[in-house]
């Protein structure tokens, strides 16, 4: 049986160490790299992953953190400091499995902005290959699980009495496909609205959905985007200084019904696959917009 792309030791270019399994993390951590980097999450032996990350401390320090999942078994950590053993821990409670993580390194010169679009294009390769998101990413949570809150609020979540479910359990929207240009009116196969001067009060619907602002000048996108609320997000964008571009906006309006975490996914994508097009995110992505 063939490996997926998705578990190999050279997967998207990178050199990943070996999986080291959780319940052995302290005696076997060494193998990580042992600077900044991403990492990957599986089930031990799985053929799927849970979670992939970044970090710009060094990969067995944010690992360690995500191993807390395993330290208190009757009771769900807190989503801090590590966002994922929440997640981790309500699949390993319900299901009895646990897990394993391999680290690839990054340049130490890569700054915080280039590692997040490279944790997005792998989200999206996987996407691609497995068909599906990972598991504990984009929000996404076991769906019999109430998610803890920061330790701050002392509220950690648990099992949900029969018959609730949690929405973030619910279906991975399929991967988008790279398609036509970033400034295309169909780019990545969705139908974007034709570009609008950024100010004012835009003229978008107040229900979910993607957008992306451009600079009309370079015929570029400098960020993309995703709300609940277009009108609302965008006239907050267009209250922002764009650097003294012409911006413009253009958005795909969403299905009211489309989940916060669906949302994500699409977005991820968008920013993954201009970084596939251009060799780089767009120029305000991950910068606080």
């Amino acid at each position: 049986m063939t490996e997926s792309t998705y578990l190999s030791s050279s997967w998207c270019g990178l050199r990943w160490s070996a999986w080291v399994p959780f319940d052995e993390f302290s005696d076997q951590k060494a193998a990580l790299p042992p600077g900044p980097g991403v990492y990957r999450v599986r089930p031990v032996d799985g053929d799927y992953l849970m979670y992939i990350g970044q970090t710009g401390r060094t990969l067995g320090q944010r690992l360690s953190e995500l191993s807390k999942y395993r330290k208190t078994p009757e009771l769900m950590p807190y989503n801090d400091p590590h966002t994922a053993a929440p997640s981790l821990w309500a699949w390993r409670d319900a299901t009895g499995m646990d897990f394993e993580c391999a680290g690839a390194p990054l340049p130490a010169t890569e700054d915080a902005r280039t590692r997040e679009t490279v944790e997005s294009y792998l989200l999206w390769q996987y996407r691609c290959e497995h068909g599906s998101s990972t598991l504990c990413n984009f929000g996404r949570f076991h769906p019999n699980y109430l998610k803890s809150k920061d330790l701050s609020s002392r509220k950690r979540g648990g099992r949900l009495p029969e018959g609730r479910t949690n929405p973030a359990g619910g279906q991975s929207l399929p991967p988008l496909r790279s398609a036509g240009l970033p400034c295309s009116a169909d780019w990545m196969g969705l139908h974007w609205t034709e570009p609008r001067a950024l100010h004012g009060s835009p003229d978008a619907p107040h229900g979910p959905g993607l957008y992306r602002i451009m600079s009309m000048g370079a015929d570029d996108v400098v960020y993309i985007g995703q709300s609940a609320n277009l009108k609302a997000r965008l006239s907050t964008h267009a209250q922002k200084d764009w650097g003294g571009i012409e911006a413009a906006y253009s958005y795909v309006a969403c299905p009211a019904a489309i989940l916060p975490h669906q949302l994500k996914e699409w977005e991820n994508d968008l920013i993954a696959g201009y970084y596939w097009e251009m060799k780089r995110a767009p120029v305000y992505q991950f910068a606080n917009r």
